[in-house]
């Protein structure tokens, strides 16, 4: 029974990682094509996606514990190191279950590596195009007595009450 309900609650993680993984994938599309309403709504979908992950991991965790404790392992036994314990008693299904897990953990990894590289280079250049337009708006261009337009840097002027 034990291992019925850790399989389930292996199952479930998997499913919400696949999840995971595909939402940040199409962050990195949305990335890309820096839409906004877009990503806004991709951060709102991640958000409800870890809390679902997080409040299944305690599922998990005592799944796990449960299941050690049967095979007279230690409860803070980990789904491998239990994984790999029944996979040399033959049954494998759960050793091939959480390397699935440890693969999309790892393209989960590398993807969101590859959005928080995108976003911080988005973010430099926006803050060097801010830079250069807020240089552009402290110079005045005046219409000089020439007919044409002068530019003169803004600055304030101090005058002494004493002069």
């Amino acid at each position: 029974m034990e291992l019925k309900n850790l399989m389930e609650a292996v199952y479930t993680e998997s499913r919400l990682l696949d999840e995971l993984l595909a939402l940040l994938e199409r962050e990195t599309v949305e990335l890309g094509k820096v839409d906004i309403a877009a990503m806004a709504d991709s951060n709102q979908a991640k958000e409800k996606l870890i809390g679902a992950i997080g409040e299944h991991a305690a599922t998990l965790k005592k799944a796990v514990s449960d299941c050690a404790i049967m095979e007279r392992l230690d409860s803070g036994t980990t789904l491998r190191e239990l994984a790999e314990y029944l996979s040399k008693k033959g049954k494998g299904e759960l050793l091939s279950s959480q390397q699935k897990l440890a693969d999309t953990a790892d393209k989960i990894k590398q993807t969101a590596r590859l959005n928080q590289e995108i976003a911080d280079r988005f973010s430099e250049m926006a803050a060097t195009s801010l830079s250069l337009v807020t240089r552009l708006i402290n110079q005045s261009n005046v219409y000089g007595a020439s007919g044409g337009y002068q530019q003169r840097s803004t600055g304030a002027v101090m005058i002494n009450r004493e002069a």
